[in-house]
């Protein structure tokens, strides 16, 4: 599952590139960023210390599971604010998007 996302966020990437360049829109390397996106994850969660690491908080830059880190945001729990999490639980999986039926 992971590879499969991993491979789709890849070629997300390629298409924008291809689109920013086809639109004239300068493209900023980040080769040092980059460097540090493939450095490999590894160890425990930084915060509940029970679950292997998978992702790494663009905010404090900890090591943590997927269950202390909010994947639509980039961060850890510790990130986010008690009334940011408490709000988003209330909303449940409404996010105000009108679906096509």
């Amino acid at each position: 599952m992971m590879d499969e996302m991993e491979n789709d966020i890849a070629t997300v990437n390629e298409e924008l590139r291809k689109w920013m360049e086809e639109h004239g829109i300068p493209i900023e390397e980040r080769e040092e960023e980059e460097e540090e996106e493939k450095e490999e994850i590894k160890g425990k969660c930084e915060i509940c210390m029970a679950r292997d690491a998978k992702y790494k908080c663009i905010k404090c830059g900890k090591l943590v599971c997927p269950s202390c880190y909010w994947i639509m945001f980039g961060v850890c729990r510790e990130c986010i604010s008690e009334d940011i999490m408490k709000k988003w639980r209330e909303r449940g999986k409404d996010f105000g998007i009108d679906w096509v039926k």
